[in-house]
């Protein structure tokens, strides 16, 4: 009988060491991963912004902007972030897209001859801070070339039948919004969004307020 009772005591403090050691182990694990996240939403977003002062980023991206961000999204790069965190990024990108988007195509539509150069990225903000959206440049320029196409629309709206030109008589708002949600779709593909249409529908609003439902 003492015999048994010593083998039991000794089986249970055995596995109370071992449950012991699994959750000291799981605390510092838990305890390394907070740190690793609390570093990555205090990491600031330095950007000029015209004014030389720092932006707070938005501690929603896990610490990712720029191209980082897009590598990350599409899996070019799976070191920075985790599945999960993805997943609850790509949402919140969307709506930073979108205005990046934006961005872009006014880039084209108000594009100054005497200028040769063009961001790479744009700086948008939301309720929580900024975040930098970088696209592929062939991305950039196909969004700057439908800002021109815009332009010419405008042009060719303000001025008379026989004054507007061959290229302009040929634009229609309809052409126009179907480039963009082309772009948008074929980029939100590339991210892992599933809502590319109603973003290509935002933007046409954006630029066509009152021929877009």
């Amino acid at each position: 009988m003492l015999y048994t009772l010593l083998t039991l005591t000794i089986v249970i403090g055995i596995v109370l060491t071992a449950l012991l050691l699994f959750v000291l182990g799981k605390l510092t694990w838990l305890e390394s991963a907070t740190s690793s996240l609390l570093t990555k939403i205090e990491q600031p977003l330095t950007q000029n912004a015209g004014h030389g002062r720092e932006i707070q980023a938005d501690p929603y991206f896990y610490g990712l902007s720029g191209q980082l961000l897009w590598n990350s999204l599409t899996e070019e790069d799976t070191g920075q972030s985790t599945p999960l965190e993805l997943e609850e990024i790509r949402p919140r990108y969307g709506i930073a897209l979108l205005k990046a988007v934006v961005k872009f195509i006014i880039d084209g539509r108000d594009f100054d001859a005497s200028s040769s150069t063009f961001e790479l990225e744009k700086l948008v903000f939301t309720s929580r801070g900024g975040i930098t959206i970088w696209l592929p440049p062939t991305k950039i320029e196909a969004l700057r070339l439908i800002g021109t196409k815009i332009s010419k629309f405008k042009q060719s709206q303000a001025a008379s039948a026989d004054s507007a030109s061959a290229s302009a008589k040929n634009l229609n708002s309809d052409q126009i919004c179907g480039d963009i949600t082309a772009e948008v779709i074929e980029i939100c593909e590339s991210v892992g969004l599933r809502h590319g249409n109603d973003i290509a529908l935002d933007v046409c609003k954006a630029f066509f307020p009152n021929t877009v439902d």
